[in-house]
C-alpha cells in the first residue's frame, strides 16, 4: 500500500496543474516573473528584457515595457489560468504558464517584440 502511494505521489508531482487566478492575486515581477502567494514562478517557453541588472540603458527601457504591458493583460483579463509545472529553474523558483482567455501570456508578449522565445541554455543579449 505505501508503495502505491508513493507511486500516486511521484506521478502527481509529475504533472502540471491548473487554476483558475484572479488577476489580483499574481503579481508579475517582471515579465517573465511572477508572485503567487508566498511562491515565486519563472514563466517559461520566452524571455523578456532584465530589469534587475540590465547589461545597458535599452535592455532597461525595453524590460520595463515588458513588465508593464504583461501586468496590464493580466489585470484586463481578470481572471486567469495560472499552470503551475513539475520542476524548478536554477534560482529555485517553481515553473509556470500564464493563459488569459486562451493566450499565452509569452506568445502575446513575443508577438509584441516584447521577448523572445526560450527553452532555456544561454540566453541571447538585448543590447545588440
Amino acid at each position: 500500500m505505501r508503495f502505491l502511494a508513493a507511486i500516486l505521489f511521484l506521478v502527481s508531482a509529475a504533472v502540471a496543474q491548473s487554476a483558475p487566478l484572479s488577476s489580483r492575486d499574481i503579481y508579475l515581477i517582471d515579465g517573465d516573473t511572477a508572485d503567487v502567494g508566498n511562491d515565486r514562478f519563472r514563466l517559461v517557453g520566452y524571455d523578456t528584457p532584465e530589469t534587475y541588472k540590465p547589461r545597458c540603458r535599452y535592455e532597461k527601457a525595453l524590460g520595463d515595457e515588458a513588465t508593464r504591458r504583461a501586468r496590464q493583460l493580466v489585470r484586463e483579463a481578470g481572471t486567469v489560468d495560472f499552470i503551475v509545472l513539475p520542476g524548478r529553474d536554477k534560482y529555485g523558483r517553481g515553473l509556470a504558464r500564464i493563459f488569459l482567455h486562451g493566450h499565452d501570456l509569452g506568445s502575446i508578449l513575443i508577438s509584441e517584440g516584447l521577448a523572445r522565445p526560450y527553452r532555456g541554455g544561454r540566453r541571447q543579449s538585448w543590447c545588440g
